[in-house]
């Protein structure tokens, strides 16, 4: 059941407040066309929307944790309320995109999306919270804003706020930067988690801070995201989860 929210008059009011950065790490110092192409498009519905933006690349660091960290910094610096971290190789439709940005404007702190991973395709590096008695996934309904939550959810396409970083800072060690003489907070790291002795990845170590601080992770799950190598693979999670969970006689009926 939907919850009572008056969705339209706190989007109205937050947008006042809401200031974008676009965040990508080039590791190659390039970008694939098709992410220039979606960035264009995104950037052009900021503008028609009357959303203030700022853009943030980092060209060249072959660590992945680092050039997030210094990005993350960057943006706590500046004057911008969400963060917006989009890896280069990633080229998506617009309506996902807004999607999540309607999220951030409705007071959802953490909402990214899923994509195909690479040499997993069918894969989409969603972890979902399910219901304990009926195993159905849960998650969050205001009006039009469907979300499900997660324990993780992949790093490529994401939008933090900033009160997602503040909140999670206890949890977080700093490090110097030698190069730039600067402390950061160390928001990500390739880690191994010390209880269950998993590695895992920069992402998913911010998310497991965040949630045991008390943030819900959140996933829109209708975007339809590209991950480029050398080719494109194509994905929507509301269609792979939908998919997944039919009936294995009505699966094969449509495979035949």
């Amino acid at each position: 059941m939907a919850e009572k929210f008056d969705l339209a008059d706190t989007i109205a009011h937050n947008k006042k407040l809401f200031k974008l950065a676009i965040a990508t790490p080039f590791y190659e110092v390039k970008g694939w066309s098709p992410y220039i192409s979606s960035l264009v498009t995104s950037i052009k519905a900021l503008e028609e929307m009357k959303i203030p933006w700022d853009y943030f690349e980092l060209s060249g660091d072959s660590y992945v944790d680092r050039a997030k960290n210094t990005l993350a910094h960057r943006f706590m610096e500046s004057d911008c309320t969400h963060l917006m971290m989009i890896d280069s190789d990633m080229s998506w439709e617009l309506e996902g995109f807004l999607r999540i940005i309607r999220a951030a404007l409705a007071g959802f702190e953490l909402v990214g999306a899923g994509y195909p991973c690479k040499n997993k395709w069918d894969f989409y590096g969603c972890i979902p919270i399910l219901d304990q008695e009926t195993g159905e996934v849960m998650g969050r309904e205001i009006e039009d804003i469907r979300l499900l939550s997660m324990a993780c959810v992949p790093g490529g396409f994401i939008c933090y706020s900033r009160k997602a970083f503040e909140m999670t800072q206890p949890k977080l060690n700093k490090y110097q930067d030698y190069v730039n003489d600067i402390n950061y907070w160390e928001y990500f790291k390739c880690n191994i988690e010390p209880e269950s002795g998993i590695k895992v990845g920069e992402d998913v170590y911010f998310q497991i801070r965040y949630r045991e601080l008390g943030g819900i992770v959140y996933l829109e799950p209708n975007a339809t995201i590209c991950h480029w190598g050398v080719k494109g693979w194509v994905g929507n999670y509301h269609v792979h989860l939908t998919e997944t969970r039919k009936p294995k006689e009505e699966q094969a009926e449509q495979a035949a």
